[in-house]
């Protein structure tokens, strides 16, 4: 083998176990999972059913996102080994993971969604979705990517598992797909658990816990993150009020065709909030052009992705959603330009929360939402066919990340003309969060920028 090649093999190599081809492959395998679950959903439940399914786990995905930019995040920037923040931590997951499913749960009880032992057995999965989504923000945070896929191999088969079993005993209902996924969640959380290293694994005394520092930068955050599930609920609420429950199951089923590409870019999100927490000491003009690129290469890899995946339908749609319903293919097209949006606004919020401006990319979250859902649901008044929902939702993200750039990014760029390093240990008054007990040791060697070079 010549030495070209041998080069060539080891930058195939380091490409490969990089973090960045860990964060896409961990969240590719996530959607992966979940488009298997919803698939024996589409084909046990109908449109129908799945229209109601998707509700329901959008609320747990709702709550979850809560705990995850809350907590997930909060245990990324901030100084996780600290006994009051590590404190703070657990008892904030403990009072999320309670509150949340239980409020839900009984809401959905209260309008007649579900029934009580379905509402019963959503508190459960929604509780332990959360925990078991902490644990693989612990992984994350540590960049150990690669063990996500473990984690959520093993919860598949156990929910698989579980609906097998069920479906020898029983009918398959609603309450059936709640009972295994807090089964699968369940085994997710051990696993997660016994992946993490040993000191992340280490629970402390609530006494003097620092409630209100983790408060102060994870309720932005869980705000924050909590905004595009959000709007994912009032779409479905909208679509559903204009159209149908099996109309929604159709969109539905057509965002699941292409929850890949939706879910990695989401995992390619939540490496680079821990890269940017890592390389805090780098001048800011420097992460923001590894933001650029970054979003440049997400975005045309989602339309790409979204191509192929809309050439496919006729050949590949049959069997997601088996006889009963067929998946719109210009819905499918409609879902990879939203994928797209969406990589133009993630990793410069990203680079806003991890610089401290919790507050200003929330700001930027809700105008992209309002924008989405009011054009959304002025269009569907006016008769816009259901089909194109994803379009209109398509037009906040990328309104918001221009204003991420204009607004938040480039007033903080010019706080900082020169592209000095900064100290790691000074303070300014454009970064709330210098002086904070933040992640100091550093968590690996490769950026997505990096990685993308390799790759070309």
């Amino acid at each position: 083998m010549t030495h070209d090649s041998l080069s060539r093999l080891g930058r195939l190599r380091s490409l490969v176990s990089s973090h960045a081809a860990g964060a896409l492959v961990a969240q590719s395998w996530q959607a992966a999972a979940s488009f298997g679950l919803q698939v024996v959903a589409a084909h046990l439940l109908g449109a129908r059913g799945l229209g109601e399914l998707s509700l329901c786990l959008g609320v747990i995905i709702l709550t979850t996102a809560v705990t995850s930019g809350f907590v997930g995040d909060a245990l990324t920037v901030l100084d996780r080994h600290d006994h009051g923040v590590r404190a703070g931590l657990q008892w904030w997951a403990a009072v999320l993971a309670l509150v949340g499913p239980v409020v839900a749960g009984l809401a959905l009880w209260s309008l007649g969604v579900l029934e009580p032992a379905e509402a019963g057995w959503f508190a459960a999965a929604a509780a332990l979705f959360q925990v078991e989504e902490v644990g693989r923000r612990v992984l994350m945070a540590t960049l150990r990517f690669w063990r996500l896929v473990v984690v959520d191999s093993v919860a598949l088969v156990v929910v698989m598992a579980a609906l097998v079993v069920v479906s020898l005993v029983s009918t398959i209902a609603l309450g059936t797909f709640f009972l295994a996924i807090a089964a699968g969640q369940l085994a997710g959380l051990v696993v997660a658990v016994a992946l993490a290293p040993a000191a992340e694994r280490r629970l402390v005394s609530l006494r003097h816990a620092h409630i209100r520092e983790v408060a102060s930068f994870g309720a932005w955050r869980g705000a924050q993150v909590s905004v595009n599930p959000a709007v994912f609920t009032a779409m479905r609420v909208l679509v559903v009020a204009v159209a149908s429950s099996a109309a929604l199951g159709q969109v539905e089923a057509a965002r699941i065709y292409v929850a890949p590409a939706l879910l990695a870019i989401q995992g390619i999100g939540s490496y680079l909030l821990a890269s940017y927490a890592r390389d805090r000491s780098l001048p800011l003009r420097a992460l923001v052009s590894r933001a650029s690129r970054s979003s440049l290469v997400l975005a045309g890899g989602a339309l790409a992705f979204g191509v192929l995946l809309w050439a496919a339908v006729p050949l590949v749609g049959p069997w997601v959603t088996g006889d009963s319903f067929t998946i719109p293919a210009i819905t499918v097209l409609g879902w990879a330009v939203y994928a797209a949006a969406t990589a133009t606004l993630q990793p410069f919020v990203s680079l806003a929360a991890a610089r401290g401006r919790q507050r200003a990319a929330l700001g930027v979250r809700l105008t992209d939402a309002f924008v989405s859902l009011t054009t959304l649901g002025l269009l569907l008044a006016i008769g816009l066919p259901f089909e194109a929902t994803p379009f209109v939702l398509a037009v906040g993200p990328f309104v918001g990340g221009l204003i991420t750039r204009s607004i938040v990014l480039a007033p903080m760029l010019r706080e900082q003309p020169t592209p000095q390093v900064a100290s790691s240990t000074s303070t300014t008054a454009s970064d709330p969060l210098a002086g904070s007990r933040l992640v100091s040791a550093p968590l690996g060697s490769a950026h997505l920028g990096e990685a993308v070079h390799h790759a070309r």
